[in-house]
This record gives structure tokens, sequence and C-alpha cells, in this order.
């Protein structure tokens, strides 16, 4: 079997490009992947590096679409002869519906996002065969689709992460902030609950990973200018992109997660996976990532205050983190992503026999 996979990104925007790397990548040998972007970057290069042969096609906007657009990749899909085309995101799932309708080829679009895109939506409810979303919270987007619908949840290679839990004791403590750095992960408030807590305790300091992408260098510097007059901006590592974060999640006493919409939360999982408490606003999928309470402990949106006393708490106490941190890692194993193939190979076959 031949699996078109096509993104519109081709660098590593944010989980869903390291999600769709991991079911590439561990697909069984029966199943060739092929990924198609409109141009080469960092997601295409690790790709590659995973023996995933990797074809270019402009995805350019709708509204700059061209009819020898769509007359290139009829030709270009059909060359490629694949059993099924699965879109990473709309308008990858726009270009391959049309592709797959020419062509008589199925076609899934696999959903990060719980946010409506308006007309897109209702075009690829004709376009596609089946939708895949990576929990309930996104699911909801398609309430009336007509095809079939499949909550199937991010797998991340677990077993693979080294067991690096219980560093050597350190008067530093760290909290921890993985993500882009855009106006919906809301990086202030993170920094506002840090704040709060380093002016009572100096052996505190807030690691940020990721980083922000020329559209949103502005907000970036907003937050900065916000807080750098603060007696305690000092202890704020900016760490930009990194593409192994281990570290840092085994000596972060929690990870935080301020996000005003999350489709899943793959960070969340990344923590746990390591022993991290977790600590995040209730948005999306983020409470069928963890419970209340048993791995972590869900806030309220917006609620910086209760934030603020949760985190205090997590972090002055050891035992709490360490009951939390062992809960977390059996926890985080439900998303292995072995399950996650099983579950995406039965979806294909499915799609093939009906297709028949």
């Amino acid at each position: 079997m031949r699996v078109v996979y096509l993104s519109q990104f081709p660098n590593m925007v944010g989980g869903g490009e390291y999600s769709l790397l991991d079911l590439m990548s561990h697909l069984p040998q029966d199943i060739e992947p092929v990924l198609v972007t409109p141009s080469e970057g960092v997601f295409t290069d690790k790709a590659k590096n995973n023996n995933v042969r990797h074809v270019t096609l402009p995805m350019p906007p709708l509204k700059l679409a061209k009819f020898s657009t769509f007359s290139q990749w009829r030709k270009a899909i059909k060359v490629l002869k694949p059993d099924i085309l699965h879109a990473n995101n709309s308008r990858a799932a726009f270009y391959a519906g049309v592709a797959g309708k020419l062509l008589g080829i199925p076609v899934i679009f696999h959903c990060r996002v719980s946010d409506h895109d308006g007309f897109m939506d209702t075009l690829l409810q004709r376009l596609v065969d089946v939708i895949i979303c990576n929990s309930e919270a996104v699911a909801q987007r398609f309430t009336d689709f007509p095809k079939p619908t499949h909550v199937i949840y991010n797998g991340l290679p677990i077993a693979k992460f080294p067991n690096l839990a219980n560093p050597l004791p350190s008067a530093e403590k760290y909290m921890l902030f993985v993500g882009r750095i855009t106006p919906e992960k809301q990086l202030e408030h993170a920094l506002e609950v840090f704040g709060a807590l380093a002016t009572h305790d100096s052996n505190l300091h807030f690691v940020i990973v990721g980083g922000a992408g020329p559209e949103d260098e502005g907000y970036l510097q907003e937050v900065k200018e916000m807080f750098m007059q603060k007696s305690w901006f000092s202890r704020v590592q900016w760490l930009g992109f990194c593409h192994d974060v281990t570290k840092w999640y085994v000596h972060a006493s929690l990870l935080v997660l301020t996000s005003k919409h999350e489709g899943f939360g793959r960070v969340l999982v990344e923590a746990m996976a390591q022993a991290t408490p977790v600590v995040a606003y209730t948005v999306g999928g983020v409470p069928e990532v963890f419970t209340d309470g048993e791995q972590g402990y869900l806030i309220a949106p917006d609620d910086k205050q209760t934030m603020i006393e949760v985190c205090a708490k997590v972090l002055s106490d050891n035992d709490l983190q360490q009951c939390l941190g062992q809960a977390g890692q059996k926890q985080a194993a439900k998303f292995a992503i072995d399950k996650h193939i099983t579950q995406m190979t039965t979806v294909y076959h499915d799609l093939i026999e009906t297709a028949q």
C-alpha cells in the first residue's frame, strides 16, 4: 500500500508536523509513505532522514490557485499512484480532495484544530472520504459531517524516550513552557504565573522552549517588553526552537500550558513521559490527555490566580511531584506510537476495502 501524505508546511510549525513525522516513520513495512509539501524545509529534511520519499507540489491559497495548479496536481498524483491521500491540514486536504475526485483515490483529512474554518469546512465535507481528529474536542467541529469521522489520539514514540527522571538534587527549580510563541499560546499568562511565584522563591527559574515565526515576532517582542523590567526577568531562559527538549522535561518541576485553544496537547504527553507534572488550562483536547489531580492539574481558562496557587503547591511538595510524575508516566504510555499506528492502518485498510 502506498499512502501519500500532504502538508502545506515544509517546516516544523508545531505538534502536527511532529505527529505526522512519527506516523510516517513508524509505519509497517507493507505501507510506503510519500510526503508532498509546497517546498523544502526542516520537516521535509527530517522525513527524508527517516527514508520517506518527498515530492514538492504548489499549494497556494485558494484565491490564488489557477487551473494550471490543479492540472499539475492531477498529473503528479497520477504518477505517484497512491492508494490513499492523507492530508495533514485544511489547504492540503483541499488539493488532495480535488485530485482524489479526479483520479478516484480515497482521501483522508487529518484534522488537529478545533476552530471551524468556515466555507473550507463545507467544501472539505464534499471532497474527502474520511476525517480523522486527534481528540473528541476537535471532532465536535464535524458533528454534521455525513461521512466517517474517527478520533485517533496522537501517538508518540514513548519507548524511545530516555528514562532520565529524578536528576541529581539541586537547589534550583525549573518551571517549563514548551510551544510555538504565538498569541494563542498566551505566553504572557505563563510569565505572570512565574513572576508571582519567583517573587517569593529566588531559586525558581523559567525555561521557555519555542520560537516565533516571522508573523509572530512582534508578539514575542511585546511579551518581552511587558516583563523585562521585573526583578525576576533575568531568571527567564529563552531557548528558541529546540529539536530535543528531553533534558528540560527531566529537570523541570512542572510544565505549564496556558493556551487559548489546544486540539490535543502533545507537549503534555512528552512531559508526562519524563515524569514531569503538568498544569494546564482546560481547553480543547487537554482534559482528554490527563486527569485533574492524578498526573497534574486542570485550571479553568484564564484563571491565572488559581494556576499560581496550584503551581506553588506542586513546586513546594517534592512528594507530590513524584506522585504526579509516576502517574504521568503510566498515562503517557497510553499514547504510545504502536497503538496509534494500529488504529491508523485499520482506517487505511477499511477505506481501501470500501472504495473497491
